[in-house]
């Protein structure tokens, strides 16, 4: 047993290390996104959105990695000497208000991300509703478990590790994991059929810009998909390693949009046209002759 309290003390100090990176990396790509949206001379739609939002993000990482804090201060310093050491006043005070309250945030943060992940996956499947159909309803289910999970963890002596609460969390977690993989797998597919389609039209830096590796990983959100399947891996096990995989996760939910909004303040996210204009290079090195007739065509078709 004490050594099952050590790992899990240890699990938390390494969690909130690594977190504290991550944050710092947030923090600098919120301040650089919004000084190039600001100063940008191109027209970038939804600039105060962009802003707004990925504020809004690291405001909400910001109270998870404070109530994660506070309670490593309050049972390593403030209660050393609490009946049963700190594992003992950590089992005691899960359900705190600061506590629940950084549990929430985290949730809401996660909810926003996946919100974000839907809508670029319908921008860059061409504005389909139907591609997003099954991803929209399980990120209904996943968010309605994450609510279920925040309420339970509120309860009195309640634990998000075991009981309803852990239930309502390994359900959450396998949902929103499970939302990622179809979200990831179907933006990877889209880009990788892109970088076929142009790779004999395109230069090689337009090629790298919009469906290269660096592109492909930032828009389909691959790290955080692997990264979740670890925390849902490690949740279900009950294993103390989970506690530490769970706030990185945590901090990952910030910094994939964070690396999408840079791209759009950049210049160089998939916008809605993109595919038709894609589509347009493509047949114009195909048909020379009739690329204004064609561009003509396509273009009477975009409202």
């Amino acid at each position: 047993m004490a050594s099952t309290e050590l790992a899990m003390q240890r699990a938390l100090y390494v969690g909130n290390t690594i977190s504290a990176v991550v944050y710092g990396g947030n923090l600098f790509l919120y301040a650089y996104s919004t000084y190039l949206l600001m100063t940008s001379i191109k027209q970038v739609q939804r600039r105060r959105f962009y802003i707004g939002f990925g504020g809004l993000l690291l405001l909400l990482l910001t109270i998870a990695l404070a109530s994660n804090n506070a309670i490593c201060e309050l049972m390593w310093i403030e209660q050393q000497n609490y009946p049963g050491g700190p594992s003992a006043y950590l089992a005691a005070n899960l359900a705190a208000w600061y506590n629940v309250f950084g549990t929430a945030a985290d949730c809401a943060a996660n909810i926003l991300t996946d919100g974000l992940m839907l809508y670029r996956c319908y921008i860059i499947w061409g504005s389909s509703v139907s591609i997003i159909v099954i991803p929209a309803i399980i990120y209904l289910g996943s968010t309605a478990m994450a609510v279920m999970m925040v309420v339970e963890s509120a309860m009195p002596m309640s634990d998000i590790w075991q009981g309803l609460a852990a239930r309502s969390g390994i359900s959450w977690v396998a949902l929103t994991v499970s939302f990622n993989i179809i979200i990831t797998a179907l933006i990877i597919s889209r880009l990788l059929f892109f970088h076929r389609r142009v790779q004999s039209v395109l230069t090689d830096q337009q090629r790298s810009t919009y469906t290269g590796t660096v592109a492909i990983l930032v828009k389909s959100a691959l790290p955080f998909t692997v990264l979740g399947i670890a925390y849902l891996a490690t949740y279900i096990q009950g294993v103390p390693s989970a506690t530490a995989v769970g706030i990185v996760w945590g901090t990952f939910v910030v910094l994939t949009p964070q690396l999408i909004i840079l791209r759009v303040a950049s210049g160089v996210a998939w916008s809605r046209d993109m595919a038709s204009n894609i589509s347009l290079t493509t047949l114009h090195a195909t048909f020379p002759h009739n690329s204004s007739s064609s561009s003509s065509s396509m273009n009477c078709k975009d409202p």
